[in-house]
């Protein structure tokens, strides 16, 4: 039996240039897929790519986002301020073993102080700096070296990996993939002046670092693309703005006259040269015209200060509009970013917690980095002898940096009720303002014997029972009231 009521398939796809010219003639579903308006801009059919930009473009954005980071105020203080607030990332051993613990951490503290490659910088700003990198230039490549001085970290910027010109059908913008589109090796340029020594690096030796965007994206888009049209409009339109602001500036005041022409001589602008013989000038010049002097007009002129409105108001909403754009499509708060005067409590809390949860975005993003590191750190250190055989060695937990918070008073006397509650562990109250736990245990751990030892000695040395020596130096027991303070309220006449 035939079924009449089938709809019928078309027999073959249509052509991506029939489809456009649907388009053109305003034929969509979606309005706003028509391109009936002739000064609406074509969409590029690119997004079936691994990579959403072709390589050219790559290469202009990083150079781009490079230039407005160093010339802008308001893209260098936001990307800055993103790294500032997420890191550092500690890693903290988590074995049974509490005395190997502290040792890991002491030997991956130690080894932290020269991690550069190039033996600059510290762990904790090579992590800094290969965040501003990847919000800059869309991606970042970290290498683990291990040479004679142990292990190392190499950061490789975005514009090193590329193609090789010998090899272009192997490399696609400097990654190699295998049947599955899987990264197996990047191609990382050796000599950015001879442009012809290149080094191929295994996947598992490098991580590439970036914001994906799409599930097959393979490298990353710098950050601030979204807002490169805003930001350069904004500089540009700065410039004109201050230059019209300086030429309005230049005039102090502004003479109405009655006469067909100005009175050239009234402000020395005479071609005749107005001196005597001995060269004195005869008549009133621009320098001679200082503060306090009364100008004398002649009938039908009138003097009036000269006042400019630029910059007015509605452009300064025009350039907030700008850089709001900036900041949520950098997936940063406005506020956070420029402009936080007008915020109340609630609203301040509402900025803080979006900016922190992009900061923990971008913790993950690096927890794998500095796991990998804390990994072969340890393991090398284990390999030499320097640290005995643990068993768990390889696993660590990330301690990220202290919350932003502004009620600081509040939170910190509701933690301390949850923790004598036990509704909240001390790796939770510690962990919320960047500390471990185990070392302010320890800490705290020191400083009471080391008050015992004194509070007792003060009472042997002054026969004074203990409890009043220990409320001295500030471990006051519960309960008890230092005999030595007069508490009772003064007698009155």
């Amino acid at each position: 039996m035939i079924n009449i009521f089938k709809k019928k398939m078309p027999t073959r796809r249509q052509s991506l240039a029939k489809r456009n010219d649907i388009r053109a003639k305003g034929g969509t579903f979606i309005d706003g897929l028509g391109r009936s308006d002739p000064n609406r801009q074509s969409i590029p059919f690119y997004f079936r790519q691994k990579d959403p930009i072709p390589k050219w473009e790559r290469v202009e954005l990083i150079e781009m986002g490079r230039y407005l980071y160093s010339n802008d105020g308001i893209v260098k203080g936001a990307i800055d301020d993103l790294a500032r607030y997420s890191f550092p990332l500690i890693p903290q051993a988590i074995t049974d073993n509490p005395e190997w613990n502290f040792s890991a951490e002491e030997y991956f503290n130690d080894w932290s102080v020269n991690a550069d490659l190039k033996g600059r910088m510290h762990f904790y700003d090579l992590q800094r700096l290969a965040s501003i990198c990847l919000d800059r230039d869309g991606d970042v490549g970290i290498i683990h070296v291990e040479d004679n001085d142990g292990v190392k970290l190499q950061i490789i910027e975005a514009d090193l990996i590329q193609d090789q010109p010998r090899d272009t059908s192997r490399f696609d913008q400097g990654v190699e993939y295998d049947a599955r589109g899987k990264a197996v090796a990047y191609s990382v340029l050796e000599d950015n002046d001879r442009q012809d020594e290149y080094r191929i690096i295994p996947a598992s030796q490098m991580c590439l670092l970036f914001d994906p965007e799409r599930a097959d994206q393979q490298r990353g888009i710098s950050s601030i693309a979204h807002a490169v049209a805003h930001i350069r409009d904004k500089k540009e339109i700065l410039q004109y703005e201050k230059m019209g602001v300086k030429n309005l500036s230049s005039f102090s005041a502004v003479l109405q006259s009655d006469y067909d022409e100005p009175d050239e001589d009234a402000f020395g602008l005479s071609e005749i040269d107005g001196t005597d013989a001995v060269g004195n000038p005869t008549e009133v010049t621009v320098s001679q015209m200082q503060s306090g002097e009364i100008p004398v007009l002649r009938k039908g002129e009138t003097l009036s200060a000269f006042q400019g409105n630029r910059p007015s108001s509605t452009f300064q909403g025009f350039l907030e509009f700008l850089v709001r754009e900036f900041a949520v499509g950098l997936g940063m708060p406005y506020e956070f970013i420029w402009n936080p005067q007008s915020l109340t409590g609630p609203s301040q809390r509402f900025v803080m917690g979006k900016a922190q949860r992009k900061f923990e975005e971008r913790q993950r993003l690096f927890g794998n980095v500095v796991k990998k590191t804390w990994m072969q750190v340890i393991a090398r250190a284990v390999d030499e002898g320097a640290l005995p055989a643990q068993e768990g060695w390889q696993k660590c937990r990330i301690q990220p940096p202290a919350r932003l918070t502004i009620d600081i008073g509040r939170e910190s006397r509701e933690e301390r009720e949850d923790v004598t509650a036990g509704l909240m562990s001390l790796s939770q109250h510690f962990g919320q303002r960047g500390l471990d736990w185990q070392g302010e245990v320890d800490q705290q751990a020191k400083e009471f014997s080391y008050i015992m030892e004194k509070a007792q000695e003060i009472a042997d040395q002054f026969n004074i029972p203990i409890d009043v020596a220990l409320n001295r130096l500030g471990g006051q027991v519960a309960g008890t009231q230092d005999p030595l303070i007069d508490t009772q309220p003064e007698a009155t006449s």
